[in-house]
C-alpha cells in the first residue's frame, strides 16, 4: 500500500476513534491539522483528493463546533474558533533609528509597512490593518535595526494589558526594561500606571503601542485556515454549504446573545409558549456529525475506488493528478504547497 494512503487511513481511523462531541474544542481539531499537514508534505499531486477530504472532514468538526458555541451563547470560544487570529506578532519599531536614519517623523508603522511591501511583494497583505506575512521576512527587518524585537502577543489579553509592565525608556530600547529597572520619562506624562505595586509616571501605553508598533498575523483563525485549504479543491456547492452553516451559526449567537435563551436556561419561565419554541428551534443550529460523515463514505469510495470522481471535490484536482506539470493548477489549490509533483519531485510553492 502506498505510504501516504497508508498514513492518510491511519489518520482517519484514529480521527473517527477520538471524535467526542460533547467535549470537541479548538485545540482537538488544531492538533489534527497539524497531523494532516505533516502527512501531505510527503505526498505528490495523486493524493490530492483523498487530503482535501481529509481537511473537509475537519472542516465539518469546525462548522460543527461553532455551533455548539453559538447555541450555548459562548461567545469568546466562538469568536476564537470563526475570527480571532491564532498566533499575532507585535512587530516593536525602533523609532529614533528610524527617525534619524530615514528622515521620518509621522505614521511611522505605515512607512513600516511599506518598506515590508516592497520586500515582499505578492507575499505582503493585511488583515483589518494587520500585516500577514511570514514572519521569517521580517527577521532581517530586525537585523537592520529597524524593528527593535518581536514580541508574541497573548491570545487573550488586550496589548495595553499585556504590554503595561513594559514601559519604555526611550524609543530606541523600547519594552526592553521592566519598570523596575527604569527611569521616570522626561517629557510629560499622560498618566500614571501602576507597575508591581510602585507608580510609575509614562505615556499611554495604547498610545504608544499605536505609533510604534506594527501586528502581524502569523497564524489566522481555525475557520479561515481550513477554508483557505478547501479554497479550489472542493466544489462551489460544497464551499457555500459551510458559508451558509457557519453564517446560521453567527444568527443563532446574535438571537441568543439578544435573549439569553439556550439549551442551559430553558425554562426561563414557568410556561414557554409553543410559538416561541418554534421560533427559537428555527433559530438554534442543532447541527449533527451527519455531514461528517457523509464526507467519509466519500473518502471510502475515494480509496476504494480511484476511478471514482466526488461530487464534493472540484475536478480540478482530478486534473491536477493525471499531470506532471501541476504549475497551473497551484494557485487553484491551497493545500498544495505542502505536496510535490510525481517523477521529477520538484517542491510546489504558493
Amino acid at each position: 500500500m502506498d505510504m501516504t494512503i497508508g498514513d492518510l487511513i491511519k489518520f482517519n481511523e484514529f480521527l473517527d476513534s477520538t471524535i467526542d462531541p460533547k467535549n470537541l474544542d479548538e485545540k482537538f481539531i488544531t492538533l489534527r491539522q497539524a497531523e494532516l499537514e505533516g502527512i501531505s508534505k510527503n505526498s505528490d499531486v495523486k493524493h490530492f483528493p483523498f487530503i482535501a477530504l481529509s481537511y473537509a472532514k475537519l472542516m465539518e468538526l469546525t462548522v460543527l463546533l461553532s455551533g455548539k458555541y453559538a447555541d450555548n451563547c459562548q461567545m469568546v470560544n466562538f469568536g476564537d474558533l470563526v475570527a480571532n487570529p491564532r498566533h499575532i506578532d507585535v512587530c516593536i519599531l525602533n523609532a529614533g533609528l528610524i527617525t534619524e536614519n530615514y528622515g521620518v517623523t509621522d505614521s511611522i508603522p505605515l512607512w513600516f509597512k511599506k518598506q515590508v511591501r516592497d520586500s515582499t511583494g505578492s507575499q505582503y497583505s493585511e488583515d483589518l490593518g494587520r500585516m500577514v506575512v511570514e514572519s521569517s521576512l521580517l527577521f532581517h527587518f530586525v537585523k537592520k535595526g529597524i524593528l527593535l524585537r518581536i514580541v508574541k502577543k497573548e491570545r487573550h489579553r488586550r496589548l495595553s494589558d499585556q504590554f503595561r509592565y513594559c514601559i519604555p525608556v526611550d524609543a530606541q530600547s523600547a519594552f526592553s526594561n521592566y519598570v523596575d529597572k527604569v527611569k521616570p520619562l522626561a517629557h510629560a506624562p499622560v498618566k500614571a500606571i501602576g507597575c508591581g505595586g510602585v507608580r510609575v509616571e509614562c505615556t499611554d501605553v495604547a498610545s504608544w503601542l499605536a505609533s510604534n508598533t506594527v501586528l502581524n498575523v502569523v497564524k489566522g483563525c481555525l475557520k479561515n485556515d481550513l477554508m483557505n485549504m478547501l479554497s479550489g479543491a472542493m466544489s462551489d456547492d460544497y464551499l457555500k454549504s459551510i458559508n451558509k452553516r457557519l453564517e446560521k451559526a453567527h444568527n443563532s449567537l446574535a438571537y441568543i446573545n439578544m435573549g439569553r435563551k439556550n439549551f442551559a436556561n430553558f425554562p426561563y419561565d414557568e410556561k414557554v409558549p409553543i410559538a416561541e419554541w418554534d421560533e427559537i428551534n428555527h433559530t438554534l443550529c442543532h447541527f449533527s456529525l451527519d455531514r461528517y460523515g457523509l464526507i467519509q463514505s466519500e473518502l471510502d469510495k475515494s480509496l476504494s475506488n480511484p476511478c471514482y470522481k466526488s461530487p464534493f471535490l472540484n475536478n480540478l484536482l482530478f486534473d491536477a493528478s493525471k499531470t506532471q506539470d501541476t504549475n497551473n493548477q497551484k494557485h487553484h489549490v491551497m493545500f498544495q504547497h505542502h505536496l510535490t509533483c510525481p517523477n521529477n519531485h520538484r517542491e510546489l510553492t504558493a
